[in-house]
């Protein structure tokens, strides 16, 4: 195999080596895949994968800048853009199905899920890259507007996770029940129906929420 001159080559030849990995953990799980095999998947020699990413924990640190950090500054850059609190909820709900169905993070997630314990510092990075940052945005969002009287709650941070819920509960519903299309379908439905319930639930006593 020759060796990738230009950056492009480069740049398209880790590429090919991350959903490799990606697709290897998935099926796989982290423990069970092997770096040999990966270089195998990707039409590479073994040699080259270390050329590129010296372990498989390298290889998933990149796989969350990869694919999930793109994503995740996608939802952040929605929920920073809104006027409000509540439209900020709004703004998330529309782009998650989009999210779910069309990016890999329900497979990142699975792999998290299958290898929790073995392997604590992967599932670490991923609480700390992505999950820690996305929370400390909403509940950023949330202590702001309750201190403004907007809506009313007690914790900031707790609030965060129940708003972020059903996007983790979607991810993992889609990869372990992956022929239920049904509930597929109806991802934006799904997400709306939580946005209301939370406009209510947030909503200060003193305001009606129509």
């Amino acid at each position: 195999m020759r060796r990738a001159r230009t950056e492009a080559a480069k740049d398209e030849r880790r590429q090919v080596l991350l959903e490799a990995a990606l697709s290897a953990f998935y099926e796989r799980g982290f423990a069970a895949a092997r770096m040999d095999d990966i270089a195998a998947r990707a039409g590479l020699s073994k040699g080259t994968l270390y050329l590129y990413f010296k372990s498989k924990e390298d290889l998933f640190k990149s796989l969350i800048e990869t694919f999930a950090i793109p994503n995740l500054e996608r939802m952040e850059s929605v929920a920073l853009a809104a006027p409000s609190v509540t439209e900020a909820i709004r703004a998330i709900v529309r782009l998650a199905p989009v999210i779910i169905r069309q990016s890999d993070i329900p497979r990142l997630m699975k792999v998290l899920i299958s290898d929790a314990a073995t392997f604590p510092d992967v599932v670490q990075v991923y609480k700390e890259n992505v999950m820690d940052r996305f929370l400390s945005v909403i509940s950023g969002m949330l202590k702001t507007a309750s201190e403004a009287g907007d809506i009313e709650i007690d914790d900031p941070e707790l609030t965060a996770r129940l708003v972020v819920a059903p996007f983790v509960f979607s991810a993992v519903w889609r990869v372990v029940f992956s022929a239920d299309h049904e509930t597929d379908r109806k991802l934006e439905t799904l997400f709306m129906t939580h946005a209301n319930l939370l406009e209510k639930a947030l909503a200060p006593a003193s305001k009606e929420v129509g």
